[in-house]
C-alpha cells in the first residue's frame, strides 16, 4: 500500500506543479500587457508670445495656435 500512495502523492505534486507554472505566467502576461506608459501631451506654440502650451489648453484659429482669446484678436487685426 506505500507505493500507492507515493505514486498518488506524486501525481498530485506533479498537477500541483502544472497549475503553478500556468498560474506564474498568467501573471507575467498581466504585468506585460498592463496600462501603456504615459504620453507627455503634444505642445504648440502661440503666434502672437511664443509661450509653448498644451494643444488642449491652446485656441486654433486657421492654422495658428494662440495661448488666449485676446492674441487671437490682436493676430487677426493685422
Amino acid at each position: 500500500m506505500g507505493l500507492i500512495k507515493l505514486f498518488i502523492l506524486l501525481v498530485l505534486a506533479y498537477i500541483a506543479f502544472v497549475f503553478w507554472r500556468q498560474w506564474k505566467a498568467a501573471q507575467a502576461e498581466k504585468r506585460r500587457a498592463g496600462p501603456p506608459p504615459h504620453q507627455p501631451p503634444k505642445m504648440v506654440r502661440c503666434a502672437q508670445c511664443q509661450l509653448h502650451l498644451p494643444e488642449h489648453l491652446a485656441l486654433r484659429q486657421d492654422d495658428k495656435w494662440y495661448c488666449c482669446s485676446e492674441h487671437r484678436d490682436v493676430d487677426q487685426q493685422y
